[in-house]
């Protein structure tokens, strides 16, 4: 039984004009309207940003194939489904490079997709089939399932999950409750899910898992996926229509050179047994459509089974990919780590829940040493750069927060932010331009809160006899509070040909402003023992007025309003 195509069937959210309007829409509808929304509008960013990515596939897969004008490269071998038989000989790599910018840029230009997208998708129609015994979107069928023996825990069957336990606005097991959960539980409703809903949720349940279900296949011993995108700091480009959203992050020619000419496969290119297989058995995944509908688990849903308060999800581990130098991953940030398992080499960087993108402003858009490694899609941004002067480009961030628990992994928060600043001042990369000169602030700011104010933190709450950290972590939090919408607005209005003395100034005397009106707050709380001081162990007497002195004092000079 064969029921509710993707590619028919309304499913996906997108804002539809700059009123904010939404409306669900096929995969051939994004397709053939992508100029005309404005973004994609799911329950959740996360749940945005997996779907984008699935888009993403689908591009990679037909323009790695064709060209703007819907040719095909010659030297390609295509079957009669568009799929790619051979690899690139190695003698046409170099006019294959020249074709993916100049499909690029054809696609840039003509500012709307060719049909050849809706083409290639009518030929796959059969897998995009949300319910279908033989090949169901984004699962594998009871067969495939089972095709290798099972653990789990002393049992041996695949996990039985619900709907609420992949609804990431849910987020609910069976032994655990989801308090504040946007729906109640009245007759089952947080099982009850629409098709389309159901389709949503299943994309981003194969990106951001956890693992806290146990079943596993019994003959592969070594990590279990928690979800690609669980693991990564989500970076992409935002452009002013959904079309320039996903052309920007098309990078065709992917930035690093071993993965330019790969054969896409995306995974409804693939039997469910094929990927369970290629997965068990450490097959590298070495193509960015096939990385972008990357599984996590082997996930079985009866075909046959009507959406209600009694539908099971059944689940099975699949392998992690390898996390160690995954260049091919071009949206994230990495982190070069000096200890532990994977000493020496660099690692997807996950954003911290509650520091700004700005704030790593430097990983993103510099190489500021022999260590650093910029994302991929910022290295794909500056090359496009050399291809077109105006391409409304604004950066975004996306992650995912776990509870904590080591046994689940339990994704319970996600992280999204952006950075909005002028394209042509993240495109002056030169020595002293304006990249190296916001950088400079981002890190003068994040030393001045943790260090100038951080430190007469410490010596307040020395005074005050507190005992712990969080008194001084608050409040420096608070001050990150204060300084971001400033901040952001200073780099917001930045444009590129200003003097950037007199700019830079100006920031740095709001820093200042906002500073010292946060060390004024303390002040004005201050109680009989803030003045009455204290005597530390080979230290001088010290109250709360000459602390705030020395800061005052430090704070001008850090800033470099007194001259040392």
């Amino acid at each position: 039984m064969s029921r509710f195509n993707l590619l028919e069937e309304p499913w996906i959210w997108v804002i539809t004009d700059k009123k904010g309007s939404s409306e669900q829409v096929s995969l051939i509808d994004l397709f053939q309207n992508a100029h005309i929304y404005k973004q994609l509008a799911g329950e959740t960013q996360m749940q945005n940003f997996a779907i984008l990515r699935l888009l993403l596939a689908v591009l990679h897969t037909v323009f790695s194939r064709f060209d703007s004008q819907e040719t095909a490269y010659p030297y390609l071998v295509l079957d009669d489904r568009f799929k790619q038989l051979e690899e690139v000989d190695e003698d046409d790599l170099d006019e294959y490079a020249d074709n993916l910018m100049a499909t690029w840029q054809g696609l840039w230009e003509r500012k709307s997709f060719p049909e050849i997208i809706v083409e290639y998708l009518w030929l796959w129609k059969d897998r995009f089939y949300l319910f279908d015994n033989k090949y169901p979107f984004y699962q594998v069928t009871k067969e495939e399932l089972e095709q290798r023996p099972i653990k789990a825990g002393r049992g041996s069957k695949p996990t039985e999950i619900m709907p609420k336990t992949i609804n990431r606005s849910i987020s609910e097991s069976g032994n655990k409750i989801a308090l504040f959960s946007p729906r109640y539980e009245t007759d089952g409703n947080k099982n009850r899910i629409s098709e389309a809903e159901l389709a949503r949720w299943l994309i981003l349940y194969q990106g951001v898992v956890g693992t806290g279900d146990k079943a596993r296949y019994a003959d592969f011993e070594g990590k279990n996926s928690k979800g690609w995108l669980y693991d990564i700091g989500g970076i992409a480009l935002r452009g002013l229509t959904l079309f320039e959203t996903l052309v920007l992050n098309l990078a065709l020619l992917h930035p690093e050179e071993q993965y330019q000419a790969m054969i896409q496969r995306p995974c409804w290119e693939q039997t469910g047994g094929e990927i369970i297989s290629k997965l068990l058995l450490g097959y590298p995944v070495n193509n960015l459509a096939e990385l972008y509908t990357n599984w996590s688990r082997a996930i079985f849903i009866d075909p046959e089974i009507e959406l209600g308060t009694d539908l099971t999800i059944s689940t099975v581990k699949l392998p992690e990919i390898e996390h160690q130098n995954q260049f091919l991953e071009s949206m994230t940030l990495w982190g070069y780590r000096t200890r532990g398992d994977n000493k020496d080499s660099y690692t997807p960087e996950r954003h911290r829940i509650n520091s700004a993108l700005w704030r790593s402003f430097g990983t993103t858009f510099l190489m500021k040493d022999a260590n650093a490694k910029r994302p991929g899609i910022i290295d794909w941004f500056y090359e496009i750069k050399k291809i077109t002067s105006q391409t409304n480009a604004i950066v975004e961030s996306y992650g995912t927060e776990s509870d904590g628990n080591p046994a689940s992994w339990l994704p319970v928060e996600e992280y999204f932010d952006i950075l909005d600043i002028n394209e042509h001042v993240l495109a002056d990369v030169q020595e002293d331009g304006w990249v190296e000169r916001i950088n400079d602030e981002v890190e003068k700011t994040k030393e001045i809160i943790e260090n100038t104010f951080g430190r007469f933190v410490n010596e307040v709450k020395a005074i005050r006899n507190i005992d712990g950290n969080d008194f001084t972590n608050k409040l420096k939090l608070q001050a990150y509070y204060e300084v971001d919408e400033p901040f952001r607005l200073w780099l917001n209005s930045l444009q590129v040909n200003e003097n950037k003395d007199e700019r830079v100034k100006e920031w740095r005397k709001t820093l200042r402003k906002i500073m010292k009106n946060q060390a004024d707050f303390l002040v004005q709380s201050a109680g009989h023992r803030d003045y009455k001081g204290v005597f530390g162990k080979d230290k001088p007497f010290k109250n709360i007025a000459t602390a705030y002195n020395q800061f005052d004092y430090w704070l001008s000079r850090n800033l470099g309003f007194i001259k040392s």
